[in-house]
């Protein structure tokens, strides 16, 4: 395990002129700039010091052309035509230097050789991008052929997509645990940038997992992230001819809040959704931070799933941006605070005249969302001036009343802020005609139900700052910093407080991700059922673990287990204690205990069960 900062000090003569110093600040560090300012050379230079501090089966280098090999294969270099289906990674010898190769084919054999690196890759490649994959030995020689989930026929890696292949190679070094160095120049190739953001997410989580270091070197924005301050220093600046350069994450600059709201602000806005299959159009930086939170922390694929969240100037921006992104054919769902429902229709007509939007107004009876819509409205207006002065306490305590503008409307004002009461308090027995209050909410709930479904979503408490649990909640000053501060405190608790706390955010977030989830452990049962019933066949009193392992091994050939097997006797019975000896697969219910007579499958289906989500 490396300590951080950790300081590295090159001499990379092709390019500087005199020694230059590289800090690592933490697990990622990511070299920026453009091309000939000698972000590979420096890479190639880390490379080396590491191998020869490490050794070199501890450290992995990705080269940029990491592809070409199998892309010369299947690009029409000669006048010879190449059948894809005999395309060869390489053979035994070739794998038994596989930490020495720079290219995708060292990847493939860390797959074959780790049968754990083989159960990350392949899971996320059979949910989040409907592939099985399966490696196969010809002659000496090792295959990769690819199945798609919706067509049973097998193909050649060398039709798959270089974007795919690509991701494969780079999960596979990032779980490989014989790798504590991982170096990667340009993670991007091929890649849209949804899935470099879904590579990066990978990258970083894995680093603090299994406490490697990676090193990565970009010309892409969608693989640089801040979520705080601290990040910015995890940057390494290259321009042509001029020595690296980083900034100190202490130094005096950093402790101000322009800095930190503008670090957080940044970022490629509008064009990136133009590379979307759905955008969901947010108020605003304060969202933009608290989203990407709990996308974090609920693990929602939204990068997957080909979504992009932008952040726009104003609810004034959400009609003429949501135009312009339907007229090139992408689906839009908009995140808007209470007032952009409660104000006035501008958003919700966005929505209203949708085919399916009418559809379920017409299963709901009504011939339209807009006539239930301002029905409700017109019943909100006359309860609120019915009971303006004798609500005061309950609606002047609420963030819009408390931040209002001396020449507001006051009436639309303690419009918006009972309605967030509403929904933020949870006992509303006592508010004068609680009937006919209770009676709203349920008729608001059942529209805006319905508007989600088409893809409108609204803040019913009020604004995001409604939803803090552990920054000021009751002021829209700083905002950026405020949302800073929230999101420090989410990681702390639990699944459960996040999807209680921030529901309403959370269910615009899952319409715009993809909704399957990774599960290792139907892998884990598969390689376990091919062992275990084997191994309680041959178990008798003089049997040996030894005896065990030899019987597993003739079976599945050289592939070596991810079980360790000790033989139990326990009241004359016996029986085997199960442990994975694997450190990066996710599942729960080992050492799994097992006596002969009991049935296998039962058994390893009732203890066996995937990573828990709260």
């Amino acid at each position: 395990m490396m300590e951080y900062p950790y300081v590295c000090k090159l001499q990379v003569n092709s390019v500087f002129d005199s020694e230059i110093e590289i800090t690592l600040y933490s697990e990622v560090t990511i070299f920026v700039g453009p091309n000939g300012s000698g972000k590979t050379q420096t890479l190639k230079k880390m490379r080396d010091h590491f191998k020869e501090k490490l050794g070199s089966s501890k450290v992995r280098y990705l080269s940029s052309n990491r592809l070409g090999e199998m892309e010369q294969y299947r690009s029409r270099i000669d006048q010879y035509f190449r059948s894809p289906d005999d395309y060869k990674v390489g053979d035994r010898k070739t794998k038994e230097a596989r930490h020495e190769i720079e290219t995708i084919s060292g990847d493939f054999f860390a797959m074959d050789d780790k049968k754990d690196v083989y159960i990350k890759v392949a899971e996320r490649l059979s949910v989040l991008f409907g592939r099985q994959i399966y490696l196969r030995w010809d002659a000496g020689s090792m295959k990769v052929f690819f199945e798609k989930t919706d067509n049973q026929k097998e193909y050649s890696v060398a039709v798959e997509a270089s974007g795919l292949v690509n991701i494969i190679s780079i999960l596979a070094a990032i779980f490989d645990d014989y790798v504590q160095i991982l170096l990667v120049d340009e993670p991007e190739v091929s890649l849209h940038p949804q899935l470099q953001s879904y590579l990066l997410r990978e990258i970083k989580n894995a680093a603090k997992l299994y406490d490697k270091t990676i090193i990565l070197s970009t010309h892409s924005a969608e693989l640089l992230s801040f979520s705080s301050i601290n990040d910015f220093s995890n940057l390494v600046f290259f321009e042509e001819k001029k020595v690296p350069v980083q900034i100190n994450p202490n130094v005096p600059e950093f402790q101000g809040k322009k800095i930190k709201d503008f670090l957080l602000r940044m970022g490629q806005i509008y064009k990136n959704g133009f590379f979307a299959k759905k955008v969901l159009l947010i108020e605003g930086a304060s969202d933009l931070i608290i989203c990407h939170s709990l996308i974090n922390k609920l693990e929602l694929n939204i990068d997957v799933a080909g979504s992009q969240i932008i952040p726009v100037d104003g609810k004034g921006q959400f009609p003429v941006i949501t135009k312009l992104f339907r007229m090139v054919n992408k689906e839009v769902a908009i995140l808007t605070d209470l007032d952009g429902f409660i104000d006035d229709n501008s958003i919700v007509d966005l929505f209203t005249n949708l085919p399916k939007a009418i559809e379920l107004a017409n299963s709901c009876g009504s011939g339209n969302i807009l006539e239930v819509i301002n029905s409700i409205k017109t019943k909100i207006t006359a309860l609120v001036k019915k009971h303006k002065d004798d609500m005061e306490d309950i609606y002047k305590i609420h963030p819009y009343w408390i931040n209002k503008k001396e020449d507001e409307d006051e009436l639309k004002i303690a419009k918006r802020s009972l309605i967030g009461q509403l929904f933020s308090i949870s006992d509303i027995e006592k508010w004068p005609d609680y009937q006919e209050w209770k009676s709203i909410k349920c008729r608001i709930e059942t529209v805006l139900s319905i508007l989600e479904k088409v893809g409108c979503f609204v803040l019913k408490k009020g604004a995001i700052e409604s939803y803090y649990k552990f920054s000021p909640n009751t002021t829209y000053n700083e905002k950026p910093s405020a949302a800073a501060e929230e999101i420090s405190h989410i990681d702390e608790h639990s699944i459960s407080f996040v999807n209680d706390s921030y529901s309403d955010i959370i269910v615009a977030l899952q319409y715009i991700a993809t909704t399957k989830r990774v599960d290792e452990s139907f892998a884990v049962k598969k390689e376990l059922l091919s062992e275990l019933a084997l191994a309680l066949g041959i178990l008798q009193q003089d049997t040996t673990e030894k005896d065990i392992r030899a019987a597993i091994k003739q079976a599945k050939g050289n592939a070596v287990s991810l079980f360790e097997y000790h033989i139990i006797n326990l009241d004359k019975k016996l029986g085997l204690k199960v442990d994975l000896k694997s450190k990066i697969i996710e599942v729960k219910g080992f050492p799994l205990t097992i006596f002969v007579g009991q049935n296998v499958n039962d058994k390893i289906n009732e203890v066996i069960k995937g990573k828990s989500v709260e």
